[in-house]
């Protein structure tokens, strides 16, 4: 977003001059919309049958129906099409409305716990998109992951005791987000657990397990042998009935005592579940015998007399057989495993993460650690003891060799000479700072690098295929930091102006170790020579970026036009939606509006069928940005809402979230929605503060767009306060001299002057205007931005005749730089009419400010203080009222739409005061216009 004398332009970038646009199609899920699609194929009145046999094509809500993929006494999931956003899912449809043990209606039950499930963001958790009703079921739309149940993952493939391990700390991970949530599992077993083909392990059906068929029970009684089919488990919760009568809901080979008792359970509860599962993973045997579990509950119930806390009174011993003998299981595994499985809920770990803690590799490594420390008594065993770690601590050695060859003591040296040469007042102090960040990013690179190798070849705690995905990731950013690298060893002025915030936007690294989004990301191709010319153009789409960042948009546009036919030829989605991405922005900067919208809608459906929900989310925030920018915000909106929902599907990660909120608050000042306008900015600057460091170049942003909701709101201390904090912040990311800081002591000067202190304002433009003229030359249009706030200060002092002469200064820069034709012009010419009018000459102010108007650009509050001054010009130099009212009428028009009674009350004033013929006076002194939205 970077801002003008006004606005904040858009999502930290520079806003490129109006053009023409066309309509978009967003398109919003069923809950934004309001809308849901008619059926292909409807079942009866009465809803679909109770053998859920729907044929392929039957919409549910939006969702199109493709296949079952598989049945049991819940319901029925199904793959379906979600057409509003173009993906697969995984839609199960639940069993007509039964009645709950507790006697409440399942089909509420079910959307109680469906609606608490989706609030879980987590990688382990499988993801919940919406949920619903179809006739008198219930229905849960998830994300669909291809692959196999944990159950049939340990019974048809043959896995080491740690491969198993590994799969059931993830798993158990996702228990212990849920319990976070505030949700208990109640029936966690391998059959609730997803293995996806990418090695990604995900739990499912939290609570929605809870309710099941009663006529189950029939099948399978407690009664029964509990020998499962071919060493799985039961598919479906059963409710079983207790000797007094009552009847619980579970499956009985992993359920606790407790859950046999009727009442609350906690986290506990899935720890014996999760327990009793990672048993017969390990052994391939039972613990226990679910009817013996049963009696110790029953008979538990009945010695407490039904008490709320009858679990308490259960014994304090294990419900596990001891394993085999014969397993080769670490003790440290069995016990912890034993502890889960007590039957006392106390005698258990206190919290999952205690469970998963006394599971995990560190405590192997502990184990083997005292080994060596035993061993090391011999001389000998202690000499290859310290060989061992030795060479374990060499073997991933070398990042920082690796990232040298993008950042290093030459490249430095290279780039610091490179900005003294520009002779910029700036370039030092810059050059300062630019380097501090790219000295950060490539250290946390570094690190990063070797924990990832650490975690797989050192720690074991990851596969190989993840580490293969996190150095794929790793190599790319490397190569982001070399081509910004590159390009900053040989700036230019303009590339030194912007460098700041070219460092602050090299991608963040956190993506590298997001197991959850490498997973989803398509494999790279196995043919070699495809896999090479993908590395190689990755490189070469780096380049693109720097060009973007560094300001070099035409560079930038005519390098992405010539890789785009080798892009498309690898038909690897992913590289072409960042191509997409990177083009369609970089036309936005340079005035093609039409096909910026083109390349970055192909890059948001490009990037959904490569399942890379990060960049949809910044290919909607560029698209909202373009659309407001082009004078279409109602489709900048409709983008936002887009937006919001990808990144609730996200978990809401901070630095995508940052920039949409940036966005929406300037969408939403554009309208003259300064209340929603100050909100979004509110958001964006708790974003902010959490996530961005104290020199972040962004910081300065925020506070600058929250400055001008406040400032448009008229709470003029706030506004005030948030405009210094702004330039403060400024200050500190890019040196005194830059000349963003003289943007944000213009718009000082400009909140100052509304506030009435009118020396302050005068002293904050001047210094603007000293640091535009030194920095930029004094034709540049930005100093004729800072004239023309110069002048209104002289209006407001009463200084006309240097008001009309600093206004006229300005428009003939703008007409030598930018031509008469270019928008930015009104400004001037309403600020020559506003002095010529206060000065006592309507007539000759008439023509400046008609001028003004006929600018398609400017925004609604501008055409209103235009418009007025106006309508007294003409009232003041003419005998005719009916034009000057007309003029006064559409000024009070705006002036409601925009929601401020104050100007609406002085319109209808002097509407009362002037409804006869006019007698020629001079003019008072105008109220000064607040500046219009800048290009540049």
């Amino acid at each position: 977003m970077e801002d003008s004398k006004t606005e904040p332009r858009g999502p930290w970038i520079e806003a490129p001059p109006d053009m023409p646009t066309r309509e978009a199609r967003p398109t919003a899920s069923r809950a934004q919309s309001g809308a849901s699609s008619s059926a292909a194929s409807q079942p009866t009145a009465e809803g679909p049958d109770e053998n859920f046999d729907l044929p392929r094509g039957t919409r549910i809500e939006r969702y199109v129906l493709l296949k079952p993929l598989g049945q049991g006494g819940m319901g029925v999931v199904y793959s379906a099409y979600d057409p509003d956003l173009d993906r697969k899912v995984a839609l199960k449809l639940l069993r007509p409305d039964r009645q709950t043990p507790e006697g409440h209606s399942a089909r509420a039950w079910m959307l109680r716990e469906a609606q608490a499930m989706a609030r879980i963001s987590h990688p382990n958790v499988i993801a919940v998109y919406d949920v619903g009703t179809f006739y008198s079921q219930v229905f849960v739309a998830m994300e669909f992951i291809q692959g196999r149940t944990l159950s049939t993952w340990i019974r048809k493939e043959q896995h080491s005791w740690q491969e198993i391990l590994r799969v059931f700390l993830e798993a158990g991970r996702g228990l212990m987000a849920a319990h976070g949530a505030g949700l208990v599992h109640r029936d966690f077993k391998p059959a609730n657990v997803l293995v996806g083909n990418t090695g990604r392990v995900c739990v499912l059906d939290f609570g929605l397990a809870r309710i099941a068929e009663l006529a189950e029970a029939e099948e399978e009684s407690l009664a029964g042998e509990d020998a499962p089919r071919e060493g799985g488990e039961a598919r479906e919760p059963l409710a079983l009935e207790l000797p007094d009568g009552d009847i619980v809901m579970g499956t009985p080979q992993y359920m606790p005592p407790e859950q046999y008792l009727g009442q609350g359970v906690d986290g506990r509860a899935d720890q014996f579940s999760f327990c009793a599962s990672l048993y017969w993973a390990l052994f391939r045997k039972r613990p226990f015998e679910p009817r013996q579990v049963a009696r110790t509950a029953a008979k538990t119930s009945r010695a407490s007399a039904g008490a709320a806390d009858s679990w308490r009174q259960l014994p304090h011993s294990s419900a596990a057989k001891e394993p085999p003998t014969d397993a080769k299981i670490p003790t440290w595994v069995r016990r912890a495993v034993m502890r889960g499985l007590s039957l006392n809920p106390e005698d258990r770990f206190p919290s999952m993460d205690a469970l998963l803690e006394a599971l995990s590799q560190q405590q192997r490594r502990v184990q083997r650690r005292g080994a060596f420390a035993a061993a090391g008594a011999l001389a000998l065993a202690s000499a290859g003891v310290g060989l061992y770690l030795y060479q374990q601590s060499r073997v991933c050695a070398g990042s920082d060799s690796i990232v040298a060859s993008a950042w290093s003591p030459e490249t430095r040296q290279k780039l610091e000479a490179a900005f003294t040469a520009t002779g910029k007042p700036f370039a030092a102090e810059t050059a300062l700072k630019v380097v501090r960040a790219l000295d950060g990013y490539a250290g946390a690179w570094s690190h990063m690098h070797t924990e990832a190798c650490e975690a797989t070849r050192v720690r074991g705690e990851q596969t190989e295929e993840l580490l293969a995905m996190r150095m794929v990731c790793l190599d790319r950013r490397r190569k982001d930091l070399g081509a910004l690298t590159s390009l900053l060893s040989e700036a230019d002025a303009k590339v030194v102006e912007r460098a700041v915030d070219a460092a602050a936007a090299l991608p963040s690294l956190q993506p590298c170790q997001d197991i959850a989004s490498l997973a989803e990301q398509p494999p790279l191709p196995a043919d070699p020579t495809l896999r090479a010319s993908i590395e190689k153009l990755d490189g070469r789409i780096s380049e693109v970026k720097a060009l973007h960042d560094a300001g070099r948009y035409k560079a930038g546009v005519e390098l992405a036009r010539k890789l785009e036919p080798e892009v498309v030829a690898t038909s690897y989605l992913p590289l072409q939606a960042e191509l997409r991405y990177h083009l369609g922005w970089l036309l936005q900067q340079s005035g093609e509006a039409q096909d910026s919208i083109t390349q970055l809608e192909q890059s948001f459906d490009t990037a959904e069928s490569g399942h890379a929900d990060r960049l949809r989310l910044e290919a909607v925030t560029k698209l909202i940005y373009v659309f407001a920018n082009n004078g279409h915000p109602e489709e900048a909106k409709r983008w936002g809402q887009v937006g919001q929902a990808i990144l609730s599907r996200l978990g809401g990660e901070a630095p995508l979230a940052l920039d949409l909120m940036g966005n929406l608050g300037y969408v939403a000042l554009l309208q003259g929605r300064y209340q929603e306008s100050r909100d979004y900015f509110e958001k964006a600057r708790v974003l902010a503060v959490s996530t961005l460091g104290p020199e972040d170049p962004k910081r300065a942003k925020v506070s600058h767009g929250l400055g001008l909701a406040a400032l448009r709101m008229a709470d003029y201390p706030r506004a005030l306060s948030l405009l210094d904090e702004s330039l403060q912040q400024t200050v500190a990311a890019k040196g005194q001299q830059h000349p963003e800081v003289a943007t944000r002591h213009t718009m000082l000067a400009t909140a100052y002057r509304e506030s009435g202190d009118l020396e302050k304002a005068l002293e904050h433009v001047q210094q603007a205007l000293e640091i535009r003229r030194a920095t930029q030359g004094p034709e540049h249009p930005a100093v004729a931005d800072t004239l023309d706030e110069l002048g209104m200060s002289f209006i407001a002092l009463k200084r006309y005749d240097e008001a009309v002469k600093t206004f006229r200064e300005a428009l003939e820069i703008k007409r030598k730089v930018l031509g008469e034709d270019h928008p930015d012009l009104s400004y001037s010419y309403d600020g020559v009419g506003q002095a010529l009018l206060a000065q006592g000459h309507p007539a000759e102010a008439i023509e400046p400010l008609r001028k003004a108007l006929s600018y398609a650009d400017t925004e609604p509050e501008g055409l209103a203080q235009t418009g007025f001054a106006l309508a007294k010009a003409l009232w003041d130099s003419g005998p005719s009222p009916g034009p000057s009212r007309e003029e006064a009428r559409k000024a009070r028009e705006l002036y409601v739409r925009l929601e401020k009674p104050k100007e609406v009350a002085e319109i209808d004033a002097w509407l009362g005061a002037h409804a006869e013929a006019p007698v020629p006076t001079p003019a008072p002194a105008v109220k000064s216009r607040l500046p219009k939205r800048k290009s540049r």
